[in-house]
């Protein structure tokens, strides 16, 4: 048997090592493919290794990694030692590589993956939490690894936060993009990349350097990357007692997110200072909530201006026997308002002109911004066409509650310019009244 020398980028090395998982997240060019490509080709190679490369929808074995696999085998001059077959490839000694599709899974067929030594999940962003409860179980062989990799897209997907908000002591996971890739320079897609961030700075940032970004229906992902990089999303942002009234923008529900966003206007702009979601909970436990986290910040009645429910909100009853609506008013006497209904267009439109107006807690409405990222069209591929209504996922009220709110904060006069204050002559020397006085043709 040869020895296969492999150079592997030194980012990568960690991946290496032992481990119940790895994983390996970035920008497009890190190479992370080809590394765990290269590992299962070595793998299969010096030992007999079980080996089932996964996606979450596999509709033909054209999505898999089949061809790659393929083509490293004839790197390391291979091609006598595996059997590349139509839906599967064969290795010496016994070792095997097959594609599967999780989503063709349940909990009876998926058993036949006990007897494997590595599952490999290429592009882990789209995997669902279902998947990965099924998968990790199920890969039970002593020894036995679970391989990610993924370009990230938001910090709510299940892979994301399995590795990157609250690992396991058994895993390693590695950021790499394409400056940790020694030879990505001397390829076609530097170029490429080059080009990509003169045309679309923001979506390059995403496909290129594995910045949490958006699906190409993305709503809002590119106003709220320019707030970041404007620095409008700090933990400066608070509630100006002295300031306008306070405003809440909601989208409500009981079996969905209900959500709150604490608005503030002011010269220039809007203070986002705080926001709030949860689901499962009826009138009678959001509104001591709100009451609780008014108070926090300070804000008495005469500095809350109006809570805003959405415009569906006296039908929504949150399986009460008194409407939303009759119960905000009694808690809130003279400060609830149902916004007026509009459809969705005009409330996307308000949205995107509002935020480039707007300041974000950064801490405090973090899960609100994420749902604002995340808020998106669907892409039909068949059609070559976005659906015409958000997705209705876990950001659609999040984003639904934002766009009420920025649609309510176009209704509202502006907060009036401040006016520069009279001078007081009795602050001034005769010379400085002299000097501030406006010569005669100046003078209206």
């Amino acid at each position: 048997m040869s020895i296969l020398r492999v150079e592997v980028p030194r980012k990568l090395k960690p991946l290496l090592l032992p481990k119940r998982y790895k994983g390996a997240y970035g920008g497009r060019g890190g190479a992370k493919s080809h590394f765990f490509a290269e590992q299962i080709i070595i793998r299969c190679y010096a030992r007999t290794t079980r080996v089932v490369c996964i996606r979450e929808v596999q509709n033909s074995i054209k999505d898999s990694v089949k061809q790659l696999l393929a083509d490293k085998i004839s790197k390391f001059g291979l091609d006598n030692e595996f059997e590349v077959l139509d839906t599967e490839i064969r290795g010496p000694a016994g070792s095997l590589i097959i594609f599967k599709g999780m989503q063709s899974y349940n909990a009876a067929n998926i058993k036949s993956l006990e007897a494997y030594d590595i599952a490999w999940v290429e592009e882990a962003q789209t995997l669902s939490q279902a998947s990965l409860d099924m998968l990790r179980p199920t890969m039970r062989k002593d020894g036995s690894e679970l391989w990610f990799s993924w370009n990230p897209r938001y910090k709510t997907d299940p892979v994301d936060m399995f590795f990157r908000q609250r690992p396991p002591s058994e895993s390693v996971s590695v950021q790499i993009n394409w400056q940790d890739n020694p030879w990505f320079k001397s390829t076609p897609l530097y170029q490429d990349m080059l080009d990509d961030f003169a045309a679309d700075a923001d979506k390059a940032e995403h496909i290129w350097n594995g910045a949490y970004g958006a699906g190409q229906g993305a709503i809002l992902a590119k106003w709220v990357n320019k707030a970041e990089r404007e620095g409008r999303v700090n933990d400066n942002v608070e509630f100006d007692p002295h300031g306008a009234p306070v405003e809440v923008s909601s989208d409500i529900g009981f079996r969905d997110t209900a959500c709150w966003w604490f608005w503030q206007r002011k010269i220039g702009g809007f203070t986002i200072f705080d926001y709030d979601h949860d689901h499962g909970l009826d009138a009678d436990d959001w509104i001591p909530r709100l009451q609780d986290r008014l108070a926090d910040h300070g804000i008495k009645a005469s500095k809350l201006g109006k809570i805003w429910l959405p415009p569906d909100a006296r039908a929504k009853t949150f399986q009460s026997k008194h409407s939303a609506m009759e119960k905000f008013l009694k808690a809130f006497p003279g400060k609830i308002m149902v916004k007026p209904g509009s459809k969705k267009p005009d409330q996307i439109s308000a949205a995107r002109h509002i935020i480039d107006k707007c300041e974000f807690n950064k801490t405090r409405c973090e899960n609100g911004i994420d749902g604002l990222t995340a808020w998106e069209f669907e892409w039909n591929e068949d059609n070559q066409v976005f659906s015409r209504e958000p997705i209705h996922n876990w950001a659609s009220h999040r984003g639904d509650s934002f766009a009420y709110g920025c649609e309510i904060m176009q209704g509202l006069a502006p907060v009036p310019e401040e006016q520069p204050k009279p001078v007081m002559l009795q602050n001034m020397t005769f010379r400085d009244f002299i000097d501030s006085t406006p010569a005669r043709k100046e003078r209206v």
